[in-house]
Formats: structure tokens, C-alpha cells, sequence
């Protein structure tokens, strides 16, 4: 099969909606393609350097083959959904079982075209006919050719990946050949880019059929504000943009913001392409949600006292139209928040109870919804706030992650969903790491106590500031 035909189909999964908040498998879908003519060679070992370069010492084989079914039933359902119609199937053949020749199965990742469906039987033309019609074939097909070829060539010239490298940023295409690259003499803040997810986007910003690069630039040593620098699909500067600005409520603290998350809202009827940059000033508060156009100038913004880490684009009411939907922390009582907005109504500043934390100057905001997550009893004894993080949206349904133990940062999470009509369908502890976590640090002492049913029913009490018509979020059928 053309690996070029390939590519374009990894290409066409990787920015589809099934995989656009599912970056861990993205990462792993990218890998396994990269070594698709070397898949004899291609080992655990390396698969958990690509996917965990910090934690090679703590993962092992049956980590990678927990992700490799993860990403097996992520391309089960995007094949299921929107991909139902693509040409050409990505599958992950099951290394445990023998491979159709009956040899041990050694392929990591597959592609097969689809099965063509059967025509029925017609009538043969006559034999001048079939001469006449076996020219015009010829020549339609060295056309089609001709035309496949050029806009072949053209799109393996795409940018599809990056690397740093160093203090070099390198573009790379679907084949993984190095397209251009950029040197930053101030280098990079390895810490940082460890912790952000999506610091690098890819697409046709403008509709004119040309790809463009936006990157999020950390330098090493935070002495300013991040940047957000686009580039053609040449590697030429179109433009630079610098998140924040100076407030007075900073009170003197120099205005250095980070960039959070990148994303692209799709054109509409009436809008075109808008990019939406959350940020947030350092070391904690406010984040600032910025929507720009194609060209990097500011349209309009939103302010939140508080620290919005994760933002994403869904759908949430199914009529096709994105929201913005960004979760953290929350000022108000130092909890875990969740703020969604309509990108046509962004603007203004949260309300805040306490005068301290109340940015001015901004007119107030406009919030479609504004959540505040209960901070459990352990969270209130060992930690300053809870955090929210991780949203995500599929098939009509809005999950999202509450940490409870800040330090470390995995384990003792809460879990959220929500349905289209944001009412809450689920609310629950993960595994068995918050209730360990509880048992331990009450286990004795004058408030010595085991986790109960009461405290458990507590987390579905959801304050919503914005966007409903009572003090807490509706509860739906919950899903035990």
C-alpha cells in the first residue's frame, strides 16, 4: 500500500474530533506510524522512552500494552463514528495471537483498504466502443495521475510533527523528514514543556489550503512572558503574539504569563477561524482566555481569578457549535472550578466574593457556566485548594478530573460527568487511591473516621455560580 496514502490517513485520524483531547494516544498513534517499516525492531523499551521519557525507570511492557488498547478501542470507535467512511482502516493487530499466516504476530500497527462492494453484471459495448472508450481511459488516467502526483508531492511537503531538539525546534512531515527548523539562544524550559500538553498546533488557519504552525515558546529561564509564534508551512514568521498584560491587582509583580493551551475554533457560516489561548500569570493568578484571529491580534478576552491549567473545544449542546472549556482553580474558596464560554461572548472578569481577588476594569464577564467542586476533608487538612483538569467531551457527555492530593499530582482524583443538559450523572472516587489516602491520614487521632457514605455524597454537590437556576447543579440518573 502507498505509505504515502497511509500517512494522509494517520494524518486524518490524528486531527480528527475522535482524537482532538486524547493527546497521550496521539503521541502513541504517531510512534507506532514513525516505525511502520521497522515494526521487527521497534521494542517496549522504546515505546516507553517516546511515551514517558521522564518515568523510564517506573513503566514497563504491560504499561505500553495498556495504552496499545486504549488506542485500539479509540480507533474501533473512531472508525464507528466519524471515520466510517475513510479508505483506509488503521488497525493494531493483537501481538498475543498468531498472525493470519499462522507465524507469530509481529506487526504493531496495520492498515488494509476497505473491502470494495460487488457491481452488478452489464452489458459489454461493442468492440469500436470499448477501443474508443480505452483511449479516453488512458488518457483519464495519466491526467489522474499526473494531478495525484503534483498534490501528492505537495502535501508530503505538510508539517505534521515536531521535535525539540536542543535549543532547536524542528518540523518534521508525515514521514518524519525534517522540513525546517528554529533556533531560540535563550533555549527552552524543559520543566515546562514536560507538564504542558499542547504547546505545538498544525492546520489550515486561513482556508487557502496551506498549513500553518503555531508554537508556544518557553524560554529557559522565565525572565517574560511566554509567545505564541506562527509560521507558514515554509517555516517564515507571520506574526508573534505576547498573552497578559499589567494589572493592578498584580500589585508591582512583574507581568509574566505562560501558555497554557492552543486551539482553533473551526470557520462558521458567519466566523472564520478563531484561536483561543488560555494563560495564566506566574507564580498563580489570573489566567486570561484570549481569542485572536488569524492574523494574531487580540478580538476580545476573558479574565478569572484563579489558575485555568486546561482548556478544550467541544460541542457540549450537539448542534455543532464549540464552546470553550477551561478547568482549574478558582479564588473563590480556593476550589476547583470549571468556566465554560460561548467564543461569540468572551469578555469581562469573573465575580469574586472577596474584594482581594475582584480584577476591575474589564466589565463583568460573560460566563455560559460557572462550577465550583467540593473540597473533601482530607484536601481541607493537607492542602491549600483542590484542582480541576483534564475536561473532555464525547457523545454528549462532559467528564472531567478533580484532584484531591495535589502532591503527587496522580491519585486521589474525583470524577465528573455531566450530561448535555448539565446534569450530573456521575460523581466518584478513582480506584482506590483517595479512599487509601483518607484511611491513612485518619486512621487515628481525635478525628480518626473511615470514609463515609455521607462524605461520598457530599462530591455531588456541585455550586454553580453561572448558568443555573439554582444554588447547585441539578442531579440527573447517576450512573452507579
Amino acid at each position: 500500500m502507498d505509505p504515502r496514502a497511509i500517512g494522509e490517513q494517520i494524518d486524518r485520524i490524528l486531527h480528527s474530533r475522535s482524537f482532538a483531547n486524547k493527546s497521550q494516544l496521539k503521541k502513541l498513534l504517531d510512534v507506532l506510524f514513525q516505525h511502520f517499516d521497522s515494526q521487527a525492531m521497534l521494542k517496549p523499551d522504546r515505546v516507553i522512552k517516546e511515551l514517558w521519557p521522564d518515568e523510564i525507570k517506573t513503566k514497563r511492557s504491560a504499561d505500553v500494552a495498556t495504552e496499545i488498547n486504549r488506542l485500539r478501542h479509540a480507533l474501533e470507535s473512531y472508525y464507528d463514528g466519524e471515520g466510517k467512511a475513510d479508505p483506509i482502516v488503521i488497525s493494531l493487530p493483537n501481538r498475543a495471537a498468531p498472525a493470519p499466516d499462522g507465524l507469530q504476530e509481529t506487526r504493531w500497527i496495520a492498515a488494509n483498504t476497505r473491502e470494495a462492494r460487488p457491481h452488478p453484471p452489464v452489458a459489454l459495448p461493442s468492440a469500436n466502443l470499448r477501443r474508443a472508450l480505452l483511449v479516453v481511459g488512458v488518457a483519464a488516467v495519466v491526467g489522474l495521475l499526473a494531478y495525484f502526483s503534483i498534490t501528492m508531492l505537495a502535501r508530503d511537503r505538510r508539517p505534521q510533527s515536531a521535535r525539540l531538539d536542543g535549543t532547536v525546534l524542528r518540523i518534521m512531515d508525515a514521514n518524519g523528514k525534517e522540513l525546517w527548523s528554529k533556533s531560540f539562544a535563550d533555549g527552552f524550559s524543559s520543566d515546562w514543556y514536560k507538564i504542558v500538553g499542547s504547546y505545538i498546533w498544525f492546520g489550515d488557519l486561513e482556508g487557502k489550503g496551506h498549513t500553518s504552525v503555531l508554537f508556544s515558546y518557553f524560554p529557559a529561564q522565565m525572565t517574560h512572558s511566554a509567545t505564541l509564534i506562527c509560521y507558514s508551512d515554509r517555516g517564515e514568521e507571520k506574526w508573534r503574539w505576547t498573552p497578559g498584560r499589567e494589572l493592578p491587582e498584580l500589585a508591582g509583580s512583574p507581568a509574566t504569563y505562560v501558555i497554557w493551551a492552543i486551539r482553533v475554533l473551526k470557520a462558521t457560516e458567519t466566523k472564520p477561524r478563531r484561536i483561543v489561548v488560555a494563560s495564566q500569570h506566574q507564580p498563580w493568578w489570573p489566567s486570561q482566555i484570549a481569542l485572536l484571529d488569524t492574523n494574531g491580534k487580540t478580538i476580545s478576552e476573558y479574565w478569572h481569578s484563579g489558575g485555568l491549567g486546561s482548556m478544550i473545544l467541544g460541542d457540549l449542546d450537539g448542534n455543532d457549535k464549540e464552546e470553550i472549556i477551561a478547568a482549574g482553580v478558582s479564588e473563590y474558596d480556593h476550589q476547583a472550578t470549571l468556566v465554560v464560554l460561548d467564543p461569540d461572548h468572551v469578555s469581562g472578569a469573573s465575580i469574586e466574593v472577596r474584594p482581594e481577588f475582584q480584577i476591575h476594569g474589564m466589565g463583568v464577564a460573560h460566563e455560559r457556566m460557572r462550577l465550583l467542586f467540593q473540597r473533601s476533608d482530607l484536601n481541607r487538612a493537607l492542602y491549600q485548594f483542590n484542582i480541576a483538569w483534564n475536561p473532555t467531551v464525547e457523545h454528549g457527555v462532559l467528564q472531567l478530573t478533580v484532584g484531591e492530593c495535589i502532591t503527587p499530582a496522580a491519585g486521589c482524583n474525583i470524577f465528573y460527568e455531566f450530561d448535555k443538559g448539565f446534569h450530573l450523572i456521575a460523581a466518584y472516587a478513582g480506584g482506590d487511591e483517595f479512599r487509601s489516602a483518607h484511611e491513612r491520614f485518619y486512621q487515628s487521632g481525635k478525628n480518626a473516621h473511615a470514609l463515609s457514605a455521607e462524605e461520598q455524597a457530599a462530591f455531588q454537590k456541585v455550586r454553580c455560580l453561572v448558568g443555573c437556576q439554582s444554588e447547585f447543579v441539578p442531579v440527573g440518573k447517576l450512573v452507579p
